[in-house]
């Protein structure tokens, strides 16, 4: 077991897991959203399948483009059967935007580059050939890798999918995250505080929302009491139902710090148990029955800092997903005082000013780990983490998590 480690060290302890999926499922195409994409998705035809219409005009064929006038033979809508252009005379035909060019077309002349008279079409300005016509396999041709192993997919993917008409979607599995939450301060939802002191579970949920947008499966256990015997049990349920375990609260060094306690128990099974962070020092990340255990500090900001610096990483991991957090180098708008020796992430609003990235502090009380509305600025401000490994002066150069 290792003890208070640097955050560069523990980066490189998550990167080094070997983590293999659970499985692969077929989901339902809308069910896929924000699924892993666990098979690389191909064309099984070109698109389009025949030359298409991409203005509403009329199709010739280039062996009468000298022609004065073309004779109209009829309309071609989207949607209807592909026409054939006879080649024996100056023929054209009216077609709509998306119909099929007929047999024998090659030129397409917009409407509004040309004049119909009593005598036909007369075109006012002569297109290129093929101008104006999506050809076949345009958009892609038969084969074609569309989709990559491996992809999260979003919204402009599932539309893709279903212009594949793809039903069924292979992705891999979710993992199961289950979530301990211990304190005998702590008041479930609805529940009636009965005195001052009490507070309710906002770790809990704040971690169970969390899960969800990150592409887990949260289990959220009951509050768990200060009672080594009811946490020991929990922690066990825990790790037998579930894939990865958090737990938030009593990882410190209290006497109530049951958590703490059990890690201690367990200290060849520990990877590593504390990280030089602020906040956050207290992290624990540990193999219990070969699952993935992490004990986060139990202060609300300590816990989604710690969420997002070291959970995630794992959790994406079991989703085949590569854990890149988008990280910008942005010039500190003012001096920054800083005495604790610990690397801290200092909560920060980031805003766009005319194409340029800054970050200020307004409205952020002092970084205790207690503030969850911190993270949650009024005038909706992008949130990042502001890492300082010293204090800075008006002007140099940081760089910023943006969450």
């Amino acid at each position: 077991m290792q003890t208070k480690i640097d955050f560069q060290s523990a980066k490189e302890i998550l990167k080094s897991q070997n983590i293999i999926p659970l499985g692969i499922e077929r989901v339902f195409l809308h069910a896929a959203l924000g699924r892993t994409l666990a098979h690389s998705i191909s064309a099984t035809s070109d698109m389009p399948t025949t030359p298409l219409s991409n203005m509403d005009g009329y199709a010739f064929s280039s062996h009468f483009r000298d022609s004065k006038i073309l004779k109209i033979l009829g309309e071609n809508p989207a949607g209807a059967a592909i026409p054939t252009l006879p080649l024996d005379a100056p023929y054209t035909i009216k077609t709509f935007t998306g119909a099929k060019i007929p047999l024998n077309a090659d030129m397409l002349v917009p409407i509004e580059h040309c004049k119909v008279t009593q005598e036909g079409l007369e075109i006012i300005i002569m297109p290129k050939i093929g101008q104006f016509i999506r050809q076949q396999g345009d958009n892609y041709k038969k084969g074609e890798t569309l989709l990559t192993k491996n992809t999260r997919l979003n919204s402009h993917h599932i539309g893709l999918l279903a212009s594949l008409n793809q039903i069924f979607i292979p992705v891999f599995e979710k993992p199961k995250v289950g979530i301990l939450i211990s304190g005998n301060e702590l008041l479930e939802l609805g529940e009636k505080a009965s005195n001052g002191s009490d507070i309710y579970n906002a770790n809990g949920h704040l971690l169970f929302a969390k899960v969800l947008e990150n592409g887990g499966i949260p289990k959220l256990y009951p509050i768990l009491k200060d009672d080594k015997a009811q946490v020991q049990n929990f922690l066990n349920l825990a790790l037998k139902e579930c894939d990865i375990v958090i737990s938030s609260g009593g990882a410190s060094v209290g006497d109530y710090d049951y958590i703490a306690t059990l890690c201690e128990e367990r200290a060849k099974e520990v990877v590593f148990k504390g990280v030089n962070i602020k906040p956050g020092q207290h992290i624990t990340y540990a193999h219990f029955n070969q699952k993935h255990f992490f004990a986060l500090p139990g202060f609300p900001n300590s816990t989604l800092v710690t969420f997002e610096l070291f959970v995630k990483p794992i959790l994406y991991k079991f989703l085949e997903l590569s854990f890149t957090p988008t990280t910008l180098r942005i010039p500190l708008p003012q001096d920054v005082h800083k005495t604790d020796t610990r690397l801290e992430f200092r909560v920060c609003n980031v805003r766009n000013h005319n194409g340029e990235w800054q970050i200020d502090f307004t409205g952020k009380k002092d970084f205790q780990s207690a503030i969850l509305n911190n993270f949650c600025p009024l005038d909706n401000a992008k949130v990042g983490l502001c890492i300082l490994d010293s204090a800075k002066k008006k002007g140099a150069i940081v760089e910023v998590i943006l969450l």
